[in-house]
């Protein structure tokens, strides 16, 4: 996994490879400091296998670290400076950390563990040796990235090298990417897509960004530092491309070398699409992706075509389609009894191939119960991951989205499916973003409720209003409430946990 890198850094030394707002590091140079970093870690630990824990903040020094403890032949655990000590003293347990490193000192909850300051690395570099790093066995694990669970302990789920070389691998074979492209690393190594962010980057030759946590919360200032570091690929939730979109239209300016953006983690909002474009102008390309943290992020790709995205009417079939699995890749859509689903049924999204995780760490019962080994279509049995996610097959090798099988929800009879409700919300002219959950009525009695937040003071029951006039009478939700602003996660998604559980007065308008 490390020589994705390596390869770039022998061929291109002197091209920047990773900037923050105060520093730029060439190939060479974080080649340098990445081995100096992994002879300090094998010096201490030797051919053992041992988790690294990372708490570092958004700098060129993360980079760094994540680099490092590749090269050394170990696995990283992200450590988030912004998460609960709580939660990140769970992690560090749960994953049994033989060190830490970081840019900082550390919390009390971490205040035990062995620890190397990443900060040392620029006198050292120099010094240390480049030879001798081992080449690791391409299924050990490459890192564990924790997420959250329908129990409320988190999950972590350990992924091998072999899979991220592949998914690497396979996405930059399909897309044009390039050593004159400047990427962003926009979201926390905490989230799956980082994963993408970084590799990508760097095994393609281009140069990375990394974007301060302050500026990702603004999108006044990430529209800045899209243009001032003239940024040309940005991988992005498409929650947060929202208020990107909405940024753009109301300034009227716009990242002008921006070629292409990701999306992943969430279904797409075409409109917001529609609104970059007619701002911005058709010169950039929006590539989709669908994929889950268990399978490495990505399992298949397509990118939006520019007759779609000029053409009228129904937008959920073409932006809810799965597109292609990756090379190495398989997808399949199962019903109930574990048989592909006819055309025009809908049955849940399993995942075989390359891609599949090691499993959940400590966790041997949840790891049964989601990685199977199935038969599916002719071939041999094979190990699946079971993601929780429907599809319909609307043709032979067509597969859209159609939402998650835990939020599906039943009221007076009716099987609702709450993002089915929050597309409608969110095209009404003047709401701004929306999540529609599931809970009940002071009477007891199920009821959904939708959440939003407004740029034009758009009331409740004129929303219900609008609504009414979208959709039947069972799929209007009893509850409408505005909001200064919507819970997000960490990775930038709606935190529907939060609005179930955790929200008080304060936070509404």
């Amino acid at each position: 996994m490390y020589s994705l890198f390596r390869d770039q850094a022998t061929k291109r030394g002197t091209h920047p490879a990773v900037r923050d707002e105060q520093r730029t590091l060439s190939y060479a140079e974080l080649a340098d400091r990445a081995e100096a970093l992994a002879a300090s870690l094998r010096e201490r630990f030797g051919d053992d296998d041992v988790r690294i824990g990372l708490y570092c903040g958004r700098t060129v020094d993360l980079v760094t670290a994540v680099l490092g403890v590749a090269a050394a032949g170990y696995t990283y655990v992200p450590l988030d400076p912004v998460y609960p000590e709580s939660r990140l003293d769970f992690m560090a347990r749960d994953s049994g950390l033989a060190a830490v490193v970081s840019d900082r000192a550390l919390p009390a909850v971490l205040a035990g563990t062995d620890v190397l300051r990443i900060d040392a690395y620029d006198r050292e570099a120099a010094a240390r040796p480049r030879e001798g790093l081992p080449e690791p066995s391409p299924d050990s694990t490459a890192y564990i990235i924790y997420t959250s669970g329908s129990t409320g302990r988190p999950k972590g789920v350990a992924v091998r090298r072999r899979s991220v070389a592949a998914l690497v691998g396979g996405v930059l074979d399909g897309y044009d990417f390039g050593t004159e492209d400047v990427w962003t690393l926009l979201h926390s190594y905490c989230f799956d897509v980082s994963v993408w962010e970084m590799w990508g980057a760097l095994a393609s030759g281009a140069t990375l960004v990394v974007v301060p946590t302050e500026v990702v919360r603004s999108p006044r200032a990430t529209i800045d530092l899209l243009t001032r570091h003239r940024v040309t690929v940005m991988s992005v939730v498409p929650t947060v491309f929202r208020y990107l979109a909405a940024q753009v239209r109301a300034s009227g300016r716009w990242p002008s070398t921006l070629r292409r953006v990701v999306f992943g983690g969430e279904a797409v909002d075409v409109a917001d699409v529609r609104i970059w474009r007619e701002t911005a102008g058709s010169h950039c390309e929006f590539m989709n992706t669908y994929g889950i943290t268990e399978i490495t992020v990505y399992a298949s790709t397509r990118t939006f075509s520019d007759a779609e995205l000029d053409a009228s009417g129904d937008d959920r079939a073409f932006a809810a389609e799965l597109g292609r699995p990756i090379p190495g890749w398989e997808i399949a859509v199962l019903d109930d009894e574990g048989v592909p689903v006819a055309l025009g049924e809908t049955g849940e999204i399993w995942v075989a191939g390359v891609g599949v995780a090691v499993g959940y760490v400590n966790r041997p019962d949840l790891t049964a119960e989601r990685f199977r080994m199935l038969e599916v279509g002719d071939g041999p049995p094979r190990l699946f991951y079971r993601s929780g996610d429907l599809a319909l097959r609307a043709a032979e090798e067509t597969y859209h989205f159609v939402g998650r099988a835990d939020h599906q929800v039943k009221i007076n009879g009716f099987r609702i499916e709450p993002g089915e409700i929050e597309v409608v919300v969110r095209g009404i002219p003047g709401v701004l973003d929306a999540v529609v959950t599931a809970g009940s009525s002071r009477r007891g009695e199920p009821m959904l409720t939708t959440h939003y937040t407004t740029e034009s003071g758009l009331t409740p029951e004129r929303l219900r209003e609008l609504v009414a006039a979208e959709m039947p009478a069972h799929l209007v939700p009893g509850a409408f409430v505005r909001m200064t602003d919507l819970p997000r996660t960490a990775s930038g998604k709606s935190d529907r946990r939060a609005l179930s559980e955790d929200l008080t007065e304060s936070r509404f308008a």
